[in-house]
């Protein structure tokens, strides 16, 4: 039986490069416009915008939310709510792309057991996603009205879920990146040479010359011994 693949790594590295490339693109682009969308969902009722509704939980905090957004402010809330179900297909693309390339960088590096981690990060990314569309699906009811049970709870229960998949991707690739740069770093740092202490030189050994012991003549007379 052929081992499950994800359809990421079937890509060519290059293909993934110019995946990775558009998504990022076509996310950031997106990202902005909704940032410009939430400013007048930003009420007294609604401190972080969408996101307050997205984590409302109840019907009468939902009820409390969208009754602060008046005039334009629920226009733009649906507007958002269209875009937002392009974003998470980009950034969950971004997110499996950069999870899989920090489990190669990892497995590189020796470490298999975090190598193996990521990779289970990634392969989280795209369920991430699936999160967000229903909890677009159960913001969009909640807008249209009228809010009844148990929307806001799979709401709010998705939005935690995907919350919490996209932080925990970041920290391993924000992780990789930590330790691709200390490596770098420390292959550009110039190695200092051992400071070697200079030999003392040895002091000349002198040697007495050895003089030959003369022999003297025998007196007359006698033999020599």
């Amino acid at each position: 039986m052929k081992p499950l693949r994800h359809p990421i790594l079937e890509l060519s590295r290059p293909k993934r490069v110019a995946l990775f490339g558009v998504a990022f693109l076509i996310g950031f682009v997106l990202w902005y416009a909704l940032q410009q969308l939430d400013v007048p969902l930003q009420t007294r009722e609604a401190r972080w915008g969408i996101v307050s509704l997205e984590l409302s939980g109840t019907v009468e905090r939902s009820q409390e939310i969208i009754d602060s957004w008046k005039g334009t402010a629920l226009d733009n809330a649906r507007s958002g709510l269209l875009l937002d179900f392009i974003f998470p297909l980009c950034y969950s693309t971004v997110m499996t792309i950069a999870c899989f390339w920090a489990a190669s960088l990892f497995r590189d590096r020796g470490f298999r057991k975090t190598a193996w981690l990521a990779t289970v990060i990634a392969w989280l990314q795209w369920p991430a996603a699936a999160c967000d569309y229903l909890e677009n699906i159960a913001l969009w009811i909640q807008i249209r009205g009228p809010i009844q049970d148990p929307w806001p709870a799979i709401g709010r229960d998705s939005a935690i879920i995907k919350f919490t998949l996209v932080a925990i991707g970041l920290c391993c690739v924000v992780g990789a990146l930590v330790i691709l740069v200390l490596r770098r770093r420390a292959r550009l740092t110039p190695v200092p040479a051992p400071i070697t202490k200079p030999a003392m030189p040895s002091a000349p050994s002198v040697e007495a010359p050895i003089r030959p012991v003369a022999s003297h003549p025998s007196p007359p007379g006698e033999r020599p011994a």
